[in-house]
């Protein structure tokens, strides 16, 4: 029996930092511009494991939670990297399924020096998880359940919405890009969405802007993190409180959601307080985005306070 199961999208991260790469401001926000067919030096390199699910998986793991994720990969070099990271983490490989006709998912980082990204995302195998796929028995045995982004498979969200609904098994939701239009078109409603934690940062709530009341009024805890600003935490509907991101000095970004979702999580299901969950997520999201890589500086256990 597992504590927390993960579900959702397995990468190779291959991060690319440099100093060189030319910031534009724009009314929309900053583009990253390049010459075509020029050249620049990049400072920092690393190819490492990421995806939300297995970020989390990990995350978890070190929290001392028995984890496993449920993810699909290639039979292929970055396959293989992928499972070498979780078995090297101890998050049970049981559920990962290998597909031999297609690539595993890659994201190509471009970081410029103050840690803001760019992300060129090839989702190959990640992108195939189906509801067939999960492992029904065990996900009725499990404490928890952490969602990620599955390429907006309805079909895949409302059998397991079905499954945990009156069950005593707890589901955190993390939505993709997908996922965020399904609801936003109606096509999801939010009185489908069967989840205690929902998970999401400031531009995807955006996203869903016009269901956002029926969503506050459908989920028991609903986080909007909002990067160095901090973020809100809603609890039955209502706004229970604010939280401050700490002053660090960031390497990148990327993975800085799932960390702070692990640490929200590990926190509610240690018996903390709820101001303390968003504390936990702050820490553990500030000390990943320190490090190069979306699990480099996941947290342990000892890191933390227990009252």
């Amino acid at each position: 029996m597992h504590d927390i199961i993960t579900i959702g999208s397995a990468t190779v991260d291959i991060f690319m930092k440099s100093k060189e790469f030319h910031l534009q401001p724009v009314k929309e926000g900053v583009l990253l511009c390049e010459s075509y067919g020029g050249k620049l030096d990049v400072d920092d390199f690393l190819m490492q494991s990421g995806g939300a699910a297995t970020n989390a998986a990990v995350g978890f793991r070190r929290f001392g939670f028995h984890t496993a994720a449920v993810v699909e990969i290639g039979k292929d070099f970055f396959g293989q990297m992928v499972w070498d990271d979780l078995k090297r983490e101890r998050v049970d490989t049981e559920f990962v399924i290998t597909e031999k006709s297609e690539n595993t998912a890659v994201s190509v980082l471009l970081i410029s020096g103050e840690g803001g990204r760019s992300a060129l995302t090839h989702r190959g195998a990640s992108s195939l998880l189906e509801a067939r796929d999960l492992p029904w028995s065990a996900l009725r045995q499990t404490r928890w359940i952490h969602l990620s982004n599955v390429a907006g498979n309805k079909e895949l969200l409302l059998r397991l919405f079905d499954h945990v609904h009156g069950s005593d098994v707890g589901l955190s939701w993390t939505p993709g890009t997908a996922e965020l239009k399904l609801l936003s078109s109606g096509e999801l409603r939010p009185e489908h969405v069967k989840c205690d934690m929902f998970i999401i940062n400031k531009e995807e709530w955006d996203v869903v802007k016009d269901v956002q009341n029926r969503l506050l009024k459908n989920i028991q805890y609903v986080i909007i993190t909002d990067g160095r600003n901090g973020g809100k935490v809603y609890f039955q509907s209502e706004y229970h409180h604010a939280f401050k991101a700490e002053a660090v000095t960031v390497a990148q970004e990327t993975g800085a959601g799932d960390a702070f979702c692990v640490g929200f999580v590990s926190a509610h299901l240690l018996g903390q307080s709820l101001q303390d969950a968003t504390q936990w997520g702050v820490k553990n999201s500030a000390s990943v985005v320190q490090h190069m890589g979306a699990k480099t500086g996941l947290l342990r256990k000892k890191d933390f306070h227990i009252k």
